[in-house]
C-alpha cells in the first residue's frame, strides 16, 4: 500500500508534496512550526497547499519556478556592471550572497593557488597565457591582502525565474541565460537541485546551493546592487531618486541604482532646479527640502504660492505670514507663505522675506541650513533688493554652511541678468527636468548637453531628468514614498487622490 504522506513519480522525475502529508514538529523546508492543519514554513506566513518538483523546476500553487546559478564570471568588473541583470523587468528574485573570508584563510588559499600556478608552468615547458595572467592576479592580491587593503569575499549568485507554465519558463530562461551571455556570466539551471535553488533565492538568507566565486574588495563592492557606474554618491547625502536609460524614457519604474548626494561635500552648496511648467520642479524640491530636513538640516523656505505649508506642518516646522517677523530661534524648518499676500504687493513682500531669512543666516549660529526660494523669476526681474539678497546668498553663504536651493522654469529668466549667470555659475548641483523644445538649445548651450541629453529632456515623463553634480552627471527618476507623495503634490485632481487614501 502507498504511503499518503509522499508520492514518486519515479517515470516523470518528479516529487510531489502536498496537504496529506503527517504533521510534524518541522514545517514543509524543515524550518518552522506547523499547527498539525497545513504547511506553513514560518509561523503566521502562507504556504502552498503543494508542491511539485522536477529535476529543474518547482510548481508552488499554480506558479512554476526554475532557479539559474551562475558559475562563470568575467576576469574583470567595474561599478554597475551588474545593472542590466538587476534591473530586468522579467518575473525574477535576485539573491546575492556575500560571505567573507579571514585573512589567514585567504593567505593559505593564495598561496596554495600560487603554488599550483608555478607548478603548472614550470611542468608544461611552454607559455601559457591563462595560467601566467591568474598567477599575476593571485600574486597582486596576496599582497593587497599582506598590505591591508583588501580582503577575499566568497560571493554567489542565483536567479529564480517565474511563469505560468513551463512553455512560459522556458521561454523567460532564454532571454535571462541571453542577458547573462552578454555580462560574461555563465547561468546554468540547478538540475536535481530545483528545490534547494527556489530556497535559495526566498528572503530567508540560506544558500542551500553554495556555488560560490572569491572576489576581493573592490570586485565585490562593484557588484554590490546599489553600485552605480555613472555617478559616484556620498554616504552621508539624502536621495535625489533613482537612476534610468538615457537612451529611453519610462513612465513607470525607475529601478536603477539610487544617487545620494550631499550638497555640503561638494565646493559650494547651491543647486539649480530647471524644468519647464508641470514637469515636477516643486514637487522634487518638497520631496528633497523634507528629507534635509529629516536628517537635521535646518531650513528656510520663500513661498510665493503657498506650495510648502503641509510640508513644513507636517515637519514641525513655522509657517510665518508676516515677511518681516522673524522666526523662533529653535524653529528648525521655517515657511515665510506668502499666498495670501496681495498680488500688488508680491514682489516686495518676496524681498522682506528674504531679508528676514538672509538675517537669520548671517547673524544667527552656524549650522547646516538650506534656504529654497521658489519661482525665483519674482526676484530676477523688476526687484534690486530681492536680487542682492539673493546674490548676498549666492556668492556668502558658504562660509556660512548654508545652500541656496533657486525653482525656476524660464532659463532665459536666468540668463537675462548677472545675477542668473551667478546662479548657473556658483552651483554644484543642477538638475534639468523635463524641457521644451524651444528652449532645448539654450538651456543645452548653457549645459553643455549633447544631443542624446537633449532629446532626452524633451522626452522625459514627469519626473525625469539630468542631475549635473560637480562635473558628472546621470538621468534620473525622482521616486517618493507615498506619505512624501501626499506631501508634495500640487496637482489639485492629484491632492484629492492622496487625501483619500
Amino acid at each position: 500500500m502507498r504511503s499518503p504522506r509522499r508520492r514518486l513519480a519515479r517515470r516523470s522525475g518528479k516529487r510531489v508534496f502536498d496537504q496529506f502529508d503527517e504533521p510534524s514538529s518541522k514545517g514543509l523546508f524543515g524550518i518552522g512550526k506547523n499547527n498539525g492543519t497545513a504547511h506553513t514554513p514560518i509561523d503566521g506566513f502562507p504556504a502552498p497547499e503543494a508542491l511539485e518538483i522536477t529535476p529543474r523546476a518547482v510548481k508552488a500553487g499554480d506558479t512554476w519556478f526554475r532557479t539559474l546559478a551562475i558559475v562563470g564570471w568575467p576576469r574583470e568588473v567595474s561599478a554597475g556592471w551588474l545593472q542590466p541583470l538587476l534591473s530586468w523587468r522579467g518575473a525574477a528574485d535576485i539573491a546575492l550572497y556575500f560571505e567573507p573570508l579571514a585573512n589567514d584563510t585567504a593567505a593559505r588559499h593564495l598561496q596554495k593557488q600560487r603554488a599550483r600556478f608555478s607548478a603548472s608552468l614550470a611542468k608544461s615547458g611552454v607559455n601559457d597565457p591563462m595560467t601566467e595572467v591568474a598567477a599575476t592576479d593571485a600574486e597582486d592580491i596576496a599582497r593587497a591582502i599582506a598590505r591591508g587593503e583588501s580582503r577575499l569575499f566568497r560571493l554567489g549568485l542565483y536567479i529564480t525565474l517565474r511563469a505560468d507554465s513551463l512553455e512560459a519558463l522556458d521561454a523567460e530562461t532564454y532571454k535571462v541565460k541571453v542577458l547573462c551571455s552578454s555580462l560574461l556570466l555563465d547561468a546554468r539551471p540547478t538540475t536535481y537541485r530545483a528545490l534547494e535553488g527556489w530556497l535559495t533565492t526566498l528572503p530567508l538568507g540560506a544558500d542551500q546551493i553554495k556555488l560560490r566565486r572569491t572576489f576581493d574588495t573592490k570586485a565585490g563592492a562593484d557588484c554590490f546592487p546599489f553600485a552605480t557606474g555613472e555617478m559616484v554618491g556620498h554616504p552621508s547625502g539624502i536621495l535625489f531618486g533613482r537612476g534610468v536609460s538615457r537612451t529611453r524614457t519610462e513612465a513607470t519604474g525607475g529601478g536603477g541604482s539610487p544617487v545620494f548626494v550631499d550638497r555640503f561635500a561638494l565646493p559650494n552648496h547651491n543647486m539649480l532646479i530647471l524644468a519647464s511648467s508641470g514637469a515636477g520642479k516643486s514637487y522634487t524640491a518638497k520631496a528633497l527640502t523634507g528629507r534635509s530636513a529629516l536628517q537635521g538640516d535646518e531650513v528656510l523656505i520663500v513661498d510665493p504660492d503657498d506650495e510648502y505649508v503641509r510640508l513644513t506642518q507636517a515637519l514641525g516646522g513655522e509657517v510665518i505670514r508676516e515677511p518681516t517677523q522673524q522666526p523662533k530661534e529653535d524653529s528648525r524648518v521655517v515657511c515665510y507663505a506668502l499666498g495670501e499676500t496681495d498680488e500688488s504687493r508680491l514682489h516686495e513682500a518676496v524681498g522682506q522675506a528674504l531679508g528676514s531669512v538672509w538675517q537669520r543666516v548671517d547673524k544667527g549660529p552656524v549650522r547646516r541650513r538650506q534656504v529654497v526660494v521658489d519661482e525665483a523669476y519674482l526676484m530676477l526681474r523688476e526687484n534690486p533688493e530681492a536680487s542682492y539678497l539673493l546674490w548676498a546668498l549666492i556668492k556668502r553663504s558658504r562660509k556660512r554652511l548654508c545652500g541656496l536651493t533657486i525653482i525656476t522654469q524660464d532659463l532665459a529668466d536666468v540668463l537675462s541678468t548677472t545675477l542668473g549667470e551667478s546662479i548657473i555659475n556658483n552651483a554644484s548641483i543642477h538638475l534639468l527636468l523635463r524641457q521644451t523644445e524651444k528652449a532645448i538649445d539654450g538651456i543645452g548651450s548653457a549645459f553643455g548637453l549633447s544631443e542624446g541629453e537633449r532629446s532626452f529632456l524633451v522626452a522625459a515623463p514627469q519626473g525625469q531628468g539630468l542631475l549635473l553634480v560637480a562635473g558628472e552627471r546621470a538621468a534620473l527618476k525622482v521616486v517618493t514614498s507615498p506619505l512624501e507623495h501626499g506631501l508634495c503634490v500640487t496637482d489639485p485632481a492629484s491632492q484629492l487622490v492622496a487625501a483619500n487614501r
